[in-house]
């Protein structure tokens, strides 16, 4: 019989015989912890990270956030005070004993572990009916060793069967079949825990095509492993972004964001940092700072694309533009209710994604690669004056431009597109890698070959002047 199955009456005489502690009777807080951890070991943890104990649900470790701890050390408490004296009675019934018993508790190896015990593997994924090996796809029975404390909202069903999924997303992107295969690889490695692709997608269309509700979708299979963020945790403000915002983000694997403001630019090192794995500290209300890595996957949709100041070959990589720009003919007012009854067989359609991911990486379609380089080409205003006021080929050294004349022309442009300028400092740094040489002569001062202003009169020698 184990100790937590003896009769009320003779737990106390257990107690004594295990611990040698009470012998008179006396019940202290430290012998009700030790008969706590005997009962509970299987069943309980207190996380040091966190701050929280957690439960053994059968499926995953689940965060305490009722005080149901307590109510066990209480109930325990109560069963060692029967038969007691009165004056014990008083003492181990009071709010304070039980609290001594749980801070005990806390400490005890039995229960005792940090963060580091939690969701170590990256390609397991919690479900109401047991594991997900990534690696396979298969599912499995879980157990308390593989440290899960998230779980999904629904169980995979055995097929892909979700004929109103394939149905709306065939809609949404104009049957594009390359465009439904990358976005299944992307919502399959968003199950994961990796984040080797240091990638974003930003589904980008009008309203009315579909873009929340494949959001919502996400969001609703994924349950514990997705959070939704607000907007202006990717997009630059005066102020710093409190790290409460980014202590939510802990240990999510999807992160949604939807609807951005109008000419907002992107907050891009915070974005870098997030996407590329860099460690993040924050902190919970009143709580200490901690550090992470992010494992998350941006999924951001909206109306309005962020303004992009530094177009560059690693921003290039970090993007996925997502065109959704056709609205259904005649939109299915049921379509939610019916994409929620195909939950499961869509999050084994996610699963299929992530067996192809693995194998074969995130393929970029046609019309991902041509939003993408819409999109850079019109956030690249240095670009755009680069093409519209000057003649400019790298390679022709030739053709010399005067760094004064070229820089006034490049802050003139900018101010008139509402951009600042940069300093001189910068523009020069910005012509050396588009591949300009810079050169230095007594008659002409500073400069650059293979560029030309096209308003200027220009010397035979093939310099600029005004």
């Amino acid at each position: 019989m184990r100790p937590f199955e003896l009769a009320a009456g003779s737990i106390v005489q257990h107690v004594a015989a295990q611990t040698g502690e009470i012998d008179d009777g006396t019940i202290t807080q430290d012998a009700v912890a030790r008969a706590f951890a005997d009962r509970q070991e299987d069943r309980l943890r207190y996380c040091h990270s966190m701050g929280a104990w957690y439960f053994w649900t059968g499926a995953y470790w689940q965060k305490d956030e009722t005080d149901r701890t307590f109510q066990l050390v209480r109930e325990l408490a109560r069963e060692f005070s029967e038969g007691s004296r009165p004056k014990d009675l008083k003492e181990v019934r009071k709010v304070g004993f039980a609290a001594g018993v749980e801070r005990f508790a806390r400490g005890d190896p039995i229960f005792a572990v940090t963060a580091e015990a939690w969701d170590q593997d990256p390609l397991l994924l919690g479900t109401p009916d047991g594991t997900v090996d990534l690696r396979s796809g298969v599912l499995r029975a879980s157990t308390p060793q593989e440290g899960l404390t998230k779980i999904t909202t629904v169980a995979p069903s055995d097929a892909a069967d979700c004929p109103s999924w394939l149905k709306f997303l065939d809609e949404a992107t104009g049957g594009d079949i390359e465009l439904i295969r990358f976005l299944q690889q992307w919502c399959g490695y968003a199950l994961t825990g990796l984040i080797r692709e240091h990638a974003l997608v930003f589904v980008y269309g009008p309203g009315g095509n579909g873009k929340s509700v494949f959001l919502t979708v996400l969001t609703g299979i994924l349950g514990d492993y997705a959070a939704t963020a607000a907007m202006d945790t990717f997009t630059a403000s005066h102020t710093d972004k409190h790290t409460t915002d980014l202590a939510m983000l802990r240990g999510a694997r999807l992160v949604t964001a939807s609807e951005t403001e109008e000419d907002r630019p992107w907050a891009e090192a915070r974005i870098k940092q997030m996407t590329g794995g860099d460690p993040i500290t924050a902190r919970f209300m009143r709580q200490d700072n901690f550090t992470f890595r992010p494992q998350f996957k941006l999924t951001i949709v909206g109306n309005h694309q962020p303004n992009l100041r530094n177009v560059d070959d690693a921003a290039r990589r970090r993007f996925n533009i997502v065109p959704f720009i056709i609205k259904p003919a005649h939109p299915d007012r049921n379509l939610d209710e019916k994409l929620k009854a195909e939950w499961p067989a869509i999050l084994r359609w996610m699963i299929d994604g992530c067996l192809d991911w693995q194998k074969n990486g995130l393929t970029r379609p046609q019309s991902v690669r041509d939003a993408t380089d819409t999109y850079f080409s019109e956030q690249d205003l240095f670009g755009q004056w680069l093409q519209e006021e000057t003649d400019a080929e790298p390679d022709n050294k030739n053709k010399l431009g005067t760094s004064a004349a070229l820089y006034k022309s490049w802050s003139d442009f900018a101010m008139r597109s509402g951009e600042k300028p940069g300093s001189q400092k910068a523009f020069a740094a910005e012509m050396r890698k588009r591949g300009f040489e810079a050169f230095r002569t007594g008659s002409l001062g500073r400069g650059f070959r293979g560029i030309r202003l096209r308003t200027l009169t220009h010397h035979s020698d093939g310099s600029d002047a005004w």
